[in-house]
C-alpha cells in the first residue's frame, strides 16, 4: 500500500512591490519551489497565472508610495472589487492545484482609510487626528502567525514625527 505524498503548502499574501503572492509555507515546498513561488512554475492555466500577475500589479497601486502610513488612494468600492477578485483567484488556485497543494489564505482584506478625504484635501499638511490613531495602517500583506500558532495582522500604526 502506497501512501499519498504530503501536499505542497503555500501561503497566499501580497508583499507590495515584489510581484508575488504565493510563498512557500514549509521546508518541502521551499526546497522544491523556493520562496516566493514563481506563478508560472505551477500547473496553472494561463488565465489564473495572468490573474495572479494582475492582482500583484493592482495591489501595488493601493499603497501610498510617498509615505506608506498615509492613506492609499483606493475608495471602498475599489477595495471591495479587489477583495472579491482575491477570493475568486484563491478558489481557482485551489481548484486547479487540487489535493497536491494546500493554499493558506493569509490575505488581509483591504478597506478604505477613514482619513482619505482629509489626506486628499491637503497631502503635504496631512497628520492623523487623535480620533483615528486607533486605526491601524498596514502595507497590504498578510496575517502573521505568532510563536503560539495564532494569526494576527502585520504592520503597526506609524505617525509622522
Amino acid at each position: 500500500m502506497t501512501s499519498e505524498p504530503e501536499p505542497y503548502r503555500a501561503a497566499f499574501f501580497f508583499d507590495c512591490g515584489s510581484g508575488y503572492c504565493l510563498w512557500s509555507a514549509d521546508d518541502r515546498t521551499r526546497d522544491r519551489f523556493d520562496s516566493p513561488i514563481e506563478h508560472d512554475e505551477l500547473p496553472l492555466s494561463s488565465a489564473v497565472i495572468a490573474k495572479l500577475t494582475e492582482l500583484c500589479d493592482r495591489v501595488d497601486r493601493s499603497l501610498n508610495w510617498d509615505y506608506p502610513p498615509d492613506p492609499g488612494p483606493w475608495r471602498q468600492e475599489e477595495c471591495d472589487r479587489f477583495n472579491a477578485d482575491v477570493a475568486d483567484v484563491i478558489a481557482r488556485l485551489r481548484a486547479e492545484l487540487g489535493a497536491a497543494w494546500e493554499i493558506e489564505d493569509e490575505f488581509v482584506p483591504l478597506a478604505e482609510d477613514p482619513d482619505l478625504d482629509r489626506y486628499l484635501a491637503d497631502p503635504k499638511g496631512f497628520r492623523r487626528q487623535a480620533a483615528n490613531q486607533g486605526w491601524k495602517w498596514r502595507i497590504p500583506g498578510r496575517l502573521r502567525r505568532s510563536r503560539n500558532g495564532r494569526l494576527g495582522r502585520s504592520g503597526t500604526n506609524t505617525d509622522k514625527e
